[in-house]
């Protein structure tokens, strides 16, 4: 990301920043940080090597380059102390930036912008804004002890959330497919749905998020009625409805609390230290209330994308791409507090407990973490990838295939092995859909044609998904 921080596939469909990793090689790395070591006092070959370690997530690395750079190496440096959760540097480099900054300069940061890009802002005063966010985190990072943590696929990591039963559970955008009308979607501006849709113990509640035109994303619920059908979905929130501002565009990955009135969720925007942060709002009678961010160690410079507790089996899960591997997701299960207790301020390395450096040095000697993950691996998860089942299909008539071996004939297994593989295909697709979307509104317009091929090879993609599934039902059922 050149000038973006690091998205994974389904976040924030078209905000854009200045910070973060792209998609650079390490022969790309390499080649700028050998041209800069061969012409040391080149400023435009050190900035060019500050980039591209930034760029790679290598920031105390780049820091060194960028001092010897002209005036945006400043920028730069800031970014990079940003990254370091070294906030007193950030703002002291920032500063100096600002002191010089020319009107080139001026006129580039201020092309930052959320959304569509219809509204832009400069970059360095929303840069400040989370470099303070940051500072005021660092004062109050929770005190949580982490059991485990596993990097799966980006694409289906919510599929690897065990919960209990009572907790809900988390499916794909189909399930949404299933329950309401493509009018009543029309009718809501919605153009694309998004993973995973939260549904609640009794499956008679179903938490979701889809995204208009522009990109922005709006939150949903839709629930069953007393004849097996489902009403029409009631419009929950869009960021400028529960933040009160139109200084965001993404609220996505919702999972409500067995009380019905507690909501976790994931949004972008300056209430945000990275893209998307980790919130919590609480339902009144008049709807959701204003959220507020759950701070550190959960939210980070990067993705944070999902977090739930199982109040049954006393564990807490939640998702980030702060580890920066490519196409993955760091799960982290945790052991929830009742009450919050923060870290004091004068702890020893509080910024290696903030980023989650280590996960042993949130353990004490009392617990015996191993009884812990055995639990945790006992937990029955239908549509967990490390459960006992494959996948999720439902045929007429309510019966729920789950692996190969449950399908009656060698014909409909190949039939189901083709499906499951054009879903893949499918998902990866608007996986990319979002990155040219990303890469449109940082004005890319080269990715204008290219999202409109994609979007129409998406729609044959998902004829051919329907078709595959009618083949499947078809076989199994003669």
């Amino acid at each position: 990301m050149d000038i973006s921080f690091r998205h994974i596939i389904f976040s924030c469909i078209a905000c854009t920043t200045v910070l973060g990793a792209t998609a650079i090689t390490p022969a790309e790395v390499s080649k700028a940080v050998s041209l800069a070591r061969e012409s040391p006092k080149n400023r435009t070959l050190n900035r060019n090597a500050g980039d591209a370690l930034k760029d790679a997530g290598q920031f105390k690395d780049a820091i060194s380059y960028y001092l010897k750079a002209d005036n945006s190496g400043n920028l730069g440096a800031a970014e990079c102390y940003f990254y370091l959760y070294e906030y007193d540097k950030a703002d002291e480099y920032l500063d100096k930036y600002l002191e010089k900054r020319s009107k080139a300069e001026e006129s580039r940061d201020n092309k930052f912008s959320y959304g569509d890009g219809s509204e832009t802002a400069d970059w360095t005063d929303d840069l400040r804004k989370r470099i303070d966010l940051g500072r005021s985190m660092l004062d109050r990072v929770e005190k949580i002890e982490i059991v485990d943590s596993i990097n799966v696929p980006a694409e289906s990591f919510y599929k690897f959330f065990k919960l209990a039963k009572s907790a809900g559970s988390f499916g794909d955008e189909m399930e949404i497919e299933k329950v309401v009308k493509a009018e009543t979607l029309k009718q809501s501006g919605i153009v694309s749905l998004w993973s995973p849709v939260f549904t609640t113990e009794t499956g008679d509640d179903m938490i979701w998020y889809g995204s208009a035109e522009n990109g922005n994303s709006k939150m949903f619920e839709s629930s069953r009625l007393t004849d097996g059908s489902w009403d029409k979905p009631v419009a929950l929130f869009d960021y400028a409805g529960i933040f009160g501002d139109n200084n965001g565009s993404w609220v996505s990955y919702p999972f409500l609390m067995s009380d019905g009135v507690t909501l976790y969720f994931a949004a972008d925007g300056d209430n945000s230290l990275g893209e998307l942060d980790i919130f919590i709002s609480r339902r009144d009678n008049d709807g959701f209330l204003q959220p507020s961010n759950i701070g550190m160690p959960y939210n980070s410079p990067y993705n944070d994308y999902l977090y739930a507790i199982d109040e049954e089996n006393k564990l807490g899960w939640w998702a980030t791409d702060r580890n920066q591997l490519k196409d993955s997701v760091t799960i982290y299960t945790f052991i929830p507090q009742e009450l919050r207790v923060n870290y004091p301020t004068d702890t020893p390395n509080l910024t290696d407990y903030a980023m989650v450096k280590s996960i042993a040095m949130t353990q004490d000697g009392d617990t015996d973490y191993d009884v812990i993950r055995a639990r945790i691996a006992s937990i029955s998860n239908d549509k967990g990838e490390n459960g006992s089942t494959n996948f999720v299909f439902g045929l007429p008539g309510g019966r729920i295939i789950t692996s190969m071996n449950q399908l009656s004939n060698n014909r409909a297994a190949m039939a189901m092995k083709e499906y499951l593989n054009t879903k893949d295909s499918y998902e990866k697709m608007k996986a990319d859909l979002v990155k040219l979307r990303q890469a449109y509104a940082r004005r890319d317009k080269s990715a204008g044609n290219r999202i409109l091929s994609l979007e129409k090879d998406l729609e044959v993609k998902k004829a051919e998904m329907l078709r595959l599934k009618n083949r499947v039902v078809k076989l199994e059922q003669k």
